[in-house]
């Protein structure tokens, strides 16, 4: 647990925009309600408490099996990410009445907080969500009539999984939602992709939540096979450590784009397939100008927030993560596929060009000391097949083209060298 958590006034949460604040805290208040709701309706039997038993005994020795595979998962980077307790919280939904599903929210996120030092309101915040997500998937069951049916009935094993089916989907729609607000209203120009993840995440995400019926399946008519549910979800968290692996091999860790050996694989791949078709693909490369004064007066901390404010403005201009990287120091590389004239290439880096020039960076200097700055970028730009029929023929003519235009005076789009000159600032 993270040091002096209980100081409210010190948390990072009133630093986000005002509209985040207010999402955050709304959430929180309703999850509350909820709660408060959860707990004076409540009736709990003693076979229910046998049956929380069992399934937090399963939570907490997952959880704690996993927790140095968790540890390495969580210095990925941000956005969306799989919450592997949602096996044990669906479980607890779909078999458990509403307060006993609370002390299972309570009781797993109770130790990610434990075991993992998280800004408090960043755990506050994760609790809130999975509450009210289970919350409203209890709803589904209660408004359903959900009762579970002999093991020898088929139609009602059929009404069943039906049911079952729909509280789930609106648990993890209401836990898509939810986390897709907050990252939404803290991320400079989200994409899609940021809010609600890739399609193999979710993919997990629904498996993960999958696993979450079957054991309560298992917990309602044959208690004991949940037992094998503990080292299957030990084996998915492994599995998406593995994921997180692979995409980290294909980032910068400092941008969150590709990184160069990605992009070239990406771009050799594209220009193979451009080539096939007779297409078109432009090469862009941005280079920031006077970025080392910049370093020096405000320290390498800041000159990083300029470069992810300015990939984050990259990201947005080019939506495919394959075909935008950071080249190396303040350089950046673009694909631009389906470009077939030299004009319509200069016409989308000065675009570009003018989208860097327009940010504004605030940065903390390293003596405290806050600013505002802007930058400007001076790019580079090659076509094939008409100024090369490989990458580096083309990365080569690019580059040299940015050396034009950085001798031109900065903050200008140039094409390659004899074709159709400079598009000044």
């Amino acid at each position: 647990m993270g040091d002096g958590w209980w100081r409210v006034r010190s948390w990072p949460l009133w630093q986000l925009p005002a509209p985040a604040v207010a999402y955050v805290l709304t959430v929180e208040a309703a999850a509350v309600a909820a709660a408060l709701a959860v707990m004076s309706a409540a009736r709990v039997t003693k076979a229910d408490l046998l049956a929380f038993g069992v399934l937090a005994a399963c939570a907490v020795v997952h959880l704690q099996a996993s927790r140095r595979i968790e540890r390495v998962r969580r210095v990925t980077t941000g956005g969306p990410q799989v919450d592997l307790t949602s096996i044990w919280l669906v479980a607890a939904v779909c078999c458990l009445p509403p307060l006993l599903v609370l002390g299972m929210v309570v009781l797993t996120r109770g130790q990610r907080w434990l075991a993992f030092d998280r800004a408090a309101h960043r755990n506050w915040f994760s609790a809130a969500s999975i509450t009210l997500a289970a919350c409203a998937a209890s709803g589904v069951l209660l408004v359903l009539g959900h009762r579970p049916p002999p093991l020898t009935d088929v139609p009602g094993s059929l009404t069943e999984l039906a049911v079952l089916a729909a509280a789930s989907i609106v648990y993890w729609v209401s836990q898509v939602v939810l986390i897709g607000g907050a990252i939404g209203l803290t991320t400079s120009r989200p994409r899609l992709v940021d809010l609600v993840g890739d399609l193999e995440l979710n993919a997990i995400d629904v498996a993960t939540v999958c696993l979450g019926v079957l054991v309560s399946i298992a917990l309602t008519h044959a208690p004991l096979v949940i037992l094998f549910g503990v080292p299957v979800a030990v084996v998915l968290h492994r599995a998406i450590l593995v994921r997180q692996f692979e995409n980290d091999a294909r980032q910068d860790a400092k941008t969150g784009l590709a990184n160069t050996v990605h992009w070239r694989q990406a771009a050799r791949k594209e220009l193979a397939v451009a080539g096939r078709r007779e297409e078109g693909v432009g090469l862009l490369i941005i280079d920031l100008d006077h970025f080392k004064n910049l370093n020096d007066r405000y320290g390498h901390l800041a000159g990083d927030d300029v470069l992810r404010a300015v990939a984050d403005a990259l990201r947005a201009e080019v939506p495919d993560f394959d075909f935008v990287a950071r080249f190396g120091g303040e350089e950046f590389s673009i694909l631009v596929p389906g470009v077939h004239s030299q004009t319509s290439l200069l016409h989308t880096g000065d675009r570009i060009r003018r989208t860097v020039e327009r940010l504004s960076v605030p940065v903390t200097g390293d003596e405290g000391d806050t600013a505002v700055v802007r930058v400007t970028a001076s790019v580079g730009a090659a076509l094939f097949p008409d100024h090369g029929h490989n990458l580096d023929d083309l990365l080569r003519i690019a580059d040299t083209a940015l050396y034009a235009a950085k001798r031109g005076g900065r903050n200008r789009t140039c094409l390659a060298a004899g074709q159709l000159g400079a598009r000044p600032a």
